[in-house]
């Protein structure tokens, strides 16, 4: 999984790559998961897999409507779609943490446990559970690269590099005294433009967002309506797609788009009639 930025990207270039592309990102985040349920993370590191999980997810679905909009030569909005999959990806939308086992190194530390002990993991792998009981090691993830060994080396294979202390700021030069130096008038706040959004039907919600799934995490909210209900756009927009999304499981599908403060973003319908 070390490639995956590489694998999203390569895809970009060759929709044949895509569907390999989305299983491994598939896998991925069936392995975030199940770190995020392994005992050896702490709360912390168990909530940057799930931010992880989330980003993953997102970009699975971009990477899909890329390749439904290459097939149906909606060549414009493709670019688009491709153009914010690259931005995404190269801002951290797939990150390169590690995982490090540290050992106990205790009375009850077994033979399993000194092996395993510094022992660096793959981020987007499964790092195993602890190996027996009364086992108190943890694992933590550790943020940027991990160098290699060169193969002409006897160096270590995966050595975590050493951090690079903070440089810290030079002494300020003494400033002149505020109350003899003209100050700049403030400029005046624009207020913000709030959208407005609703709901887009009137229904018990029967699922949650963030909820745990057998096999996922939700990213959505249900809501329980009969079949014909009229389902409004949570707020003004353009309509991005409308289709099948069969592949993924929402059947008939739509994406609006929205502009917030010159940011776009998207509403997402699934599982409708029509």
């Amino acid at each position: 999984m070390a490639n995956l930025k590489e694998k999203i990207l390569q895809s970009l270039k060759s929709t044949k790559q895509i569907e390999p592309t989305l299983n491994t990102l598939s896998k991925s985040q069936e392995n975030l998961l199940k770190n995020y349920s392994n005992p050896v993370f702490n709360m912390k590191d168990r909530g940057k897999l799930l931010k992880s999980y989330t980003e993953l997810q997102n970009l699975g679905k971009s990477l899909y409507r890329y390749g439904a909009l290459m097939d149906n030569n909606y060549l414009a909005d493709a670019q688009e779609e491709k153009n914010e999959i690259e931005d995404a990806v190269l801002k951290g939308g797939v990150v390169y943490y590690h995982y490090v086992w540290h050992s106990e190194n205790g009375e009850n530390t077994c033979d399993v446990c000194a092996d395993l002990d510094g022992q660096v993991f793959e981020y987007y792998d499964e790092v195993p559970e602890r190996p027996h009981p009364n086992c108190r090691c943890t694992v933590e993830i550790v943020e940027g690269e991990i160098e290699t060994r060169d193969e002409d080396s006897g160096e270590d294979k995966k050595k975590i590099p050493p951090r690079v202390p903070t440089p810290q700021p030079p002494n300020p030069k003494p400033t002149a005294n505020p109350e003899s130096s003209p100050q700049p008038t403030p400029q005046p706040k624009t207020p913000p433009q709030l959208q407005k959004w609703i709901m887009p039907c009137n229904g018990p919600i029967v699922g949650q967002y963030g909820e745990p799934r057998s096999t996922h995490v939700h990213n959505g909210i249900d809501i329980a309506v009969s079949v014909g209900t009229p389902i409004k756009a949570v707020a003004d927009g353009k309509v991005y797609y409308a289709g099948a999304n069969d592949p993924k499981g929402y059947g008939q599908y739509v994406i609006i788009t929205h502009n917030v403060d010159g940011k776009i973003v998207t509403s997402e319908y699934g599982h409708l009639s029509s």
